[in-house]
């Protein structure tokens, strides 16, 4: 039997490179597989929304897909990008900006309609450079962006966000260490620890590796990015995220997100095959370079090679 994981990857990335030629009309793709309870519409009022709940117990499997079975979000849950209102960037920012080619949005040379033109130049994802492709780490701003479902675990010393696309894990320390601005070595996920204000957890990050982006549009960061999360759990299946980016090498003054949402997960839609909790949606290098750049990716980018059956 084929592997699932290979198979949700090839899918995700088939459907990806549509998602540029439909996007105009506004269609998102995604890779997941149906789910039981698909359908459910998270944009409607919920009949567990006004359960009792803790404000400081964040765990639980989220998602800001409304039924985890294509690639977008619900209504109210905000995009997949960081925020449509895009500071003005350095010179180096403009240059990273530029040099990134992002395969999310829409189509290059599409009407900008007043869009920032991040929005407006997705391309093939053969002749693009999205390091994702590669089966690279995504990085954590854009990991929570995805519309996949995230698990948050509650530990006294630290928190845990599994996240299942990519089959990502990252560590928030909560043990009252200080965050240096000084590291050894950049991360892909940067250093992160966390307080309470309130019933407001604020993340603070940095130490990140640059070659990652903030959004699926290909917006930049430098090594230099503070990242400052905000997560707020409004009611029982309700959780709200705002990011903020200072990143001064790159954009002329801090960047703040719109709203994102996720939505609490029941076990009916986290079953699948009978097997319920997250999916190894796993992007393995060795089946990525046969069955993924060879046969999907340089085909689609009408870049050589033969779509094979």
């Amino acid at each position: 039997m084929r592997n699932r994981s290979t198979s949700l990857l090839v899918v995700a990335v088939v459907l990806g490179f549509f998602a540029v030629s439909f996007a105009q009309n506004g269609q998102r793709q995604g890779g997941r597989g149906q789910r039981q309870g698909e359908g459910r519409n998270n944009a409607a009022p919920s009949p567990t929304a006004k359960l009792p709940f803790d404000p400081h117990d964040l765990s639980g499997i989220w998602s800001r897909n409304p039924t985890n079975g294509g690639g977008g979000t619900c209504r109210e849950c905000g995009d997949l990008g960081f925020n449509k209102d895009v500071p003005p960037m350095t010179a180096w920012g403009e240059a990273k900006f530029n040099a990134n080619k992002p395969s999310y949005g829409r189509a290059l040379g599409s009407p900008l309609n007043g869009e920032h033109i991040g929005r407006v130049r997705a391309i093939a994802p053969g002749q693009g450079n999205d390091i994702v492709t590669a089966c690279n780490p995504e990085g954590v701003t854009r990991a929570l962006l995805q519309p996949n479902p995230m698990e948050i675990v509650q530990l006294p010393n630290r928190i845990f966000e599994l996240f299942e696309w990519n089959y990502q894990r990252r560590e928030i320390w909560t043990d009252g260490r200080e965050l240096t601005k000084e590291h050894d070595w950049s991360r892909w996920f940067g250093y992160s620890v966390a307080k309470w204000d309130g019933n407001t957890l604020v993340v603070d990050s940095n130490g990140f590796d640059e070659r990652t982006w903030v959004d699926h549009f290909g917006y930049p960061h430098s090594d230099e990015m503070h990242l400052t999360e905000r997560y707020r759990r409004v009611d029982h299946d309700t959780l709200e995220l705002v990011f903020t980016i200072d990143d001064p090498k790159t954009y002329t003054k801090p960047w703040v997100s719109e709203i994102k949402r996720f939505k609490l997960q029941t076990k009916e839609q986290l079953t699948y095959d009978g097997w319920y909790g997250l999916m190894e949606a796993l992007c393995a290098p060795v089946d990525a370079t046969d069955q993924f750049i060879k046969r999907i990716v340089n085909p689609a980018g009408g870049v050589g090679g033969v779509l094979r059956k």
